[in-house]
């Protein structure tokens, strides 16, 4: 599962990013103007720079370039939310806790059937990679980075081991939400090594039903987690 953001290098990269995040945080609302050139990031931007930046962000939704009344934010219903780059802005721009409630509710309609299906369709080479890596996050258990990165691999795996090609583009695109979600309920991650252990047992021995069950009680677990929380009241399950 490869990150597929925009890059952020060059005034343009810079640019782009800066309006994004800016867009999502709210300091710049629907119906407001952008700027057609100057110090907007810190350094002097051309014309040149906000034009083809305001490709990329019409491109994603966020903006809308009107004849004789400029470039401006577009209504939210119309953003594109799973696009990655705009999933990492509404990371950076801190969201509230009613994005991990659907960040919760968007994994227990996908994950648990993808493990499902990996669990049938799985290589004897997916199933050694993916115990490989279950491996690698026992030991990075207590190494914040690295166990996020072995854990966003795990589930990597199990998408590209359904054998389903949507569904593996789709994981590209849900990198952004899986690292967030992995990253706010890493406190618990020593506890959840034996239900990502179950997961990767089930898709071994091919039982689809104990692999779907596994998933959703590592998901259910994870949001359990934050329950406490007011705005995670609303998700479903004893989450």
């Amino acid at each position: 599962m490869k990150d597929r953001t925009y890059p952020r290098r060059g005034l343009h990269g810079e640019f782009v990013h800066d309006i994004g995040v800016r867009i999502l945080r709210g300091e710049l609302k629907p119906g407001d103007s952008l700027p057609t050139e100057g110090n907007a990031i810190g350094e002097t931007v051309s014309r040149t720079v906000v034009r083809e930046a305001i490709k990329v962000l019409a491109a994603k939704g966020l903006v809308e370039a009107r004849p004789k009344t400029g470039t401006q934010v577009r209504e939210r219903r119309y953003w594109n939310l799973m696009d990655p780059d705009v999933l990492a802005w509404r990371l950076e721009a801190k969201p509230g806790d009613d994005f991990f409630v659907d960040v919760f509710e968007l994994r227990r309609l996908i994950e648990p059937v993808a493990a499902g299906l990996a669990a049938a369709r799985a290589t004897p080479d997916e199933v050694a990679e993916l115990e490989h890596v279950l491996a690698d996050m026992a030991a990075a258990v207590d190494d914040r980075d690295a166990y996020i990165v072995a854990d966003l691999r795990f589930h990597s795996l199990i998408l590209d081991a359904c054998h389903n090609e949507l569904l593996a583009n789709l994981g590209g695109t849900l990198r952004a939400v899986f690292r967030a979600s992995f990253a706010r309920t890493l406190p618990i991650a020593r506890e959840t090594i034996g239900q990502h252990a179950a997961i990767a047992a089930a898709i071994r021995e091919g039982d689809s039903p104990l692999a779907e069950g596994a998933m959703l009680e590592l998901i259910d677990r994870t949001a359990a987690s934050l329950e406490a929380e007011p705005a995670l009241a609303r998700t479903s399950g004893p989450a």
